[in-house]
């Protein structure tokens, strides 16, 4: 799930924190590094792009020529979350949503993860909380577009409303170990950290951050 990094209208909180055409630079580094760390775990790459600013066409222009890029379709988030399992849900299949600013999520170990059980039972929830109380993925052995109503996005809740809906229904959840998505500047600052540590888990991202002068990142 994913928005053309256009200045002002992708990271806003980030771009408050670092100013709008950074955030987008930034954005568009995560991006990339996320589709290449998805690429090496996923049987079918679909970007799925939201609508507004072009998002189609200037994201078919940036993905790597393996991903197929996709519309978003609904008026909010839960709705386009609900759309995108319908349209990609198959029979046997675990169907997997993932955001696009976790670039140094341990791919390896998700797919460890994601593969240990192919069995999984019937109605499962797979789910990847974030420490700021969302999620940064999803994933369905069946289409319960359920879980995506009376969601309070966009805030620290996500995560637990998403675990009350999943009982609520019946489903069973798994939950995968918890990472960071990033939004403002303390996780770019977590971000910075574990670049400074490892830069070749998100090398595009490392790039841009190295390229900042302080004054750009303590804005």
């Amino acid at each position: 799930m994913a928005r053309a990094p256009v200045p002002g209208r992708c990271k806003t909180r980030l771009g408050s924190a670092i100013g709008a055409e950074v955030a987008a630079r930034l954005y568009e580094a995560m991006l990339l590094d996320t589709l290449d760390g998805l690429s090496r775990i996923a049987a079918r790459h679909v970007l799925l792009a939201a609508p507004e600013d072009e998002g189609v066409a200037r994201l078919r222009a940036l993905a790597p020529s393996s991903w197929e890029v996709l519309e978003q379709r609904g008026a909010d988030l839960g709705a386009r979350l609900a759309g995108a399992v319908r349209d990609l849900w198959q029979e046997g299949q675990l169907v997997c949503l993932l955001d696009s600013d976790s670039p140094t999520l341990p791919f390896s170990v998700l797919a460890e993860r994601l593969n240990e059980s192919r069995c999984r039972a019937p109605r499962t929830a797979v789910v990847g909380p974030c420490v700021d109380g969302g999620y940064y993925l999803i994933g369905m052995t069946s289409p319960e577009v359920g879980v995506f109503e009376h969601v309070p996005w966009s805030t620290d809740r996500v995560m637990a409303v998403t675990r009350q809906r999943c009982s609520e229904l019946g489903l069973s959840v798994e939950e995968l170990p918890a990472w960071f998505d990033v939004d403002g500047a303390s996780d770019l600052e977590r971000l910075s950290i574990d670049l400074a540590r490892d830069p070749s888990s998100a090398p595009r991202t490392a790039q841009v951050l190295a390229g900042l002068v302080p004054s750009e990142l303590a804005r």
